[in-house]
């Protein structure tokens, strides 16, 4: 380390292609990972911790970047953005959101560029001649079903698989938020453009960020794929149209946006209806694969393979329709009926018996406990933005969150505003834990009991109640 070099059998890599979607017989398709020596791993790790702490004690990072960040996560860039769109549909202000992509981005970055924004960045002396020697000479094959490729040489590019690549990508994009206007949001390469328009400025200067874009991606060699680059419109309808170079951007009425698909009216339907199939679809492979199951199988199964796809990103979708709270609920229902034992018990008992909530009590929780997160800055937004505090409470704990008034069920149902009165009701005795952990322990016990109540005489499940200073409050009518 302090002679700024490392073993050249530290820098050979033997990669596997993973596939990504698409059709399998392109290798356009798969994304290659580096598998590299696990000595030289080590050494990443730590060199990567520093580095990482440097960046972030010296706020160097740009506060749009949401990825491989302490504090950051697809969730908190998602539940900013859709606060954003919310708030301005619901002043009748049309947002149109342009996706980019980028063309292949962590294996085109050129060293020599990157090396030269890490000296921008007060990187120098040994550890930049570690960081340089890391980066050059570097060597890799291709390793699949037991073939290898010959050896070739690696001009540009940063290793994915290795623990230093995210860190470096990140500080190599890093001020691509500084040449455009509006807003801009990142998760790695994942980019988002975004601006109210409400007339032709509005639409010109959007358009002139995707010019300014397109130039840093000449400058820094960091091509976008204009043929995957999307736009998607919200708030009525529009002629509109946007340009990549001399490439239209292609108009969509929805996106997949960090795992969760966005539609143009921001009511998460079609993303609901997707992850209940391929719930439903994975408990019917379950059914099928075992003539038996026992209890404890079956809620390894189902916690681990089911329900994290009803769940993900369960604070950014907001369940506005009972139908959908009904749909993702069926699919618990149905699961729970695998077991012979207990398969002719109520919906309600199969879950008492299992220990088992039902899954709209785990999203409301799952909206506290990101509350908390919020209100406690561990994670990383704009808290006095997302959440502005009544600084006048008459009664109750110290920490309620101010209610703002809305216009339209998107801002309603929006993570920032639904969990407001279900917050500003727990006692102080819950939002005072010293930490996560003593929070959900806290909210627990106090919910303890009113987490499942279901009306036999309606298809599962009925509204959960949850019982908050003495008074029941339902949830979805």
């Amino acid at each position: 380390m302090q002679e700024g070099k490392l073993p050249e059998e530290w820098k050979s890599a033997n990669i596997t292609p993973i596939h990504k979607k698409g059709a399998k017989h392109d290798v356009a398709n798969y994304r290659p990972i580096s598998l590299t020596s696990i000595l030289c791993k080590t050494l990443e790790k730590i060199i990567g911790d520093e580095l990482m702490d440097y960046m972030e004690t010296n706020n160097l990072f740009t506060k749009h970047q949401h990825g491989f960040r302490s504090g950051h996560s697809c969730v908190t860039q998602l539940i900013e953005v859709i606060d954003d769109w919310t708030r301005e549909l619901d002043n009748q202000n049309p947002v149109d959101a342009i996706y980019l992509d980028f063309q292949k981005a962590f294996d085109k970055v050129p060293h020599k560029r990157l090396l030269h924004k890490l000296k921008g960045y007060g990187i120098n002396g040994s550890l930049y001649s570690w960081l340089e020697d890391f980066l050059s000479n570097r060597k890799q094959r291709v390793v699949l079903n037991d073939v290898e490729s010959k050896w070739a040489g690696v001009t540009s590019g940063i290793p994915q698989g290795s623990v230093l690549g995210p860190i470096l990508f990140l500080i190599y994009i890093n001020d691509l938020p500084d040449v455009v206007h509006n807003i801009v949001k990142l998760f790695a390469d994942d980019t988002k453009l975004y601006s109210v328009v409400n007339n032709i400025n509005d639409q010109t200067s959007l358009q002139s960020d995707i010019n300014n874009l397109l130039r840093w991606s000449d400058t820094w060699l960091l091509s976008f794929n204009a043929d995957k680059c999307k736009h998607l419109h919200l708030g009525g309808q529009t002629n509109i149209r946007y340009k990549m170079g001399d490439k239209e951007i292609t108009s969509t009425n929805h996106e997949k946006d960090l795992g969760v698909i966005v539609d143009n009216e921001l009511k998460f339907q079609l993303h609901i209806s997707t992850q209940v199939k391929k719930a439903n679809q994975i408990v019917g492979l379950i059914k099928r694969s075992f003539s038996y199951i026992d209890e404890e199988m079956f809620l390894v199964l189902f916690k681990s393979l089911v329900r994290p796809h009803l769940e993900y990103g369960s604070n950014i979708w907001s369940v506005i329709y009972k139908k959908d709270s009904i749909a993702i609920e069926n699919v618990q229902r149905r699961a729970t009926k695998l077991l012979d034992n207990i398969k002719n018990l109520s919906y309600s008992e199969r879950l008492k018996h299992l220990g088992l909530p039902s899954l709209e009590y785990r999203r409301l929780r799952a909206d506290m406990i990101e509350t908390f997160r919020i209100l406690n800055n561990i994670d990383k937004v704009d808290q006095a933005k997302l959440f502005p505090l009544n600084t006048n409470p008459t009664r109750g704990h110290e920490k309620k969150i101010f209610k703002r008034h809305n216009r339209t069920n998107i801002r309603k149902f929006c993570f920032t505003h639904r969990v407001v009165d279900t917050w500003n009701s727990l006692p102080a005795s819950v939002v005072d834990a010293k930490n996560v952990n003593s929070f959900k322990n806290k909210l627990n016990a106090h919910w303890k009991g009113f987490y499942l109540k279901f009306n036999p005489n309606c298809y599962e499940p009925e509204a959960v109640r949850i019982v908050t200073n003495g008074s029941e409050r339902q949830s979805l009518t």
